[in-house]
């Protein structure tokens, strides 16, 4: 786990670099924006990941800068939310197929916000996670529920069925988080309730008492000699 962490921290930047560049570059862009389920469960993720990686190359100094404004991750989650909560508007994904700006604004929204995690989400602690993903969840599976059940399309750049689709994924995802982050709550609490084993410490050996082993010795070398002579005699 820490080698993980280590290689996280270390070519973690270089990933995120990367990433940026192959998800800005026309041909994959396009390629991910040409199908809804792409546009929404692929490109989506990959920027706040994205975000998420390039966060790790600040410097300590900034991160204390960053910390001042984000007690508790608060503020960091409270951003996250209101990105997410606009990604999910349909008309979004229309707007940022045909107009640059909106593509633009939405990708480094989307930056922002996997950053925003980064740096949130272990200073924020169960209760202020719980709360963050109480309102984003919930959201999610409403429109998830809302894009699967609608009779006509609500994103006229894609097809009715990949509405429907997209509605039902988003409604398992959600349920998908909420049972692993619950699950991982748990074991935390579990895991702290768990008594210490003890350790039974290592029998103590009595000293070494030098001058009876060499007594010893003398008396089998004593014997030996006794046993020759009289086989000799």
């Amino acid at each position: 786990m820490n080698a993980l962490k280590c290689a996280f921290d270390r070519y973690g930047t270089v990933f995120g670099l990367v990433a940026l560049v192959a998800l800005v570059t026309p041909p994959l862009r396009h390629a991910l924006e040409a199908q809804m389920s792409m546009h929404m469960l692929v490109q989506f993720p990959a920027l706040i990941l994205t975000g998420m990686l390039l966060a790790g190359a600040l410097s300590t100094k900034a991160r204390e800068q960053i910390a001042q404004w984000n007690a508790y991750g608060i503020a960091g989650l409270t951003f996250a939310a209101l990105v997410l909560a606009l990604a999910m508007i349909p008309r979004l994904l229309d707007l940022a197929l045909v107009d640059a700006h909106v593509e633009i604004v939405k990708s480094v929204a989307l930056l922002l916000c996997g950053s925003a995690l980064h740096l949130s989400w272990r200073s924020a602690g169960v209760i202020v996670q719980g709360f963050f993903l109480g309102n984003v969840l919930p959201m999610m599976a409403i429109a998830g529920s809302l894009y699967e059940t609608a009779p006509a399309r609500v994103c006229n750049s894609y097809r009715l069925d990949e509405q429907q689709w997209v509605g039902q994924c988003l409604t398992i995802a959600s349920a998908c988080i909420a049972a692993v982050w619950l699950a991982r709550v748990f074991w935390n609490m579990t895991d702290k309730q768990r008594p210490a084993v003890a350790v039974a410490p290592a029998p103590s050996h009595p000293p070494i008492n030098r001058e009876a082993v060499e007594e010893r010795r003398s008396e089998a070398v004593r014997e030996v000699a006794t046993t020759e002579a009289r086989a000799a005699s």
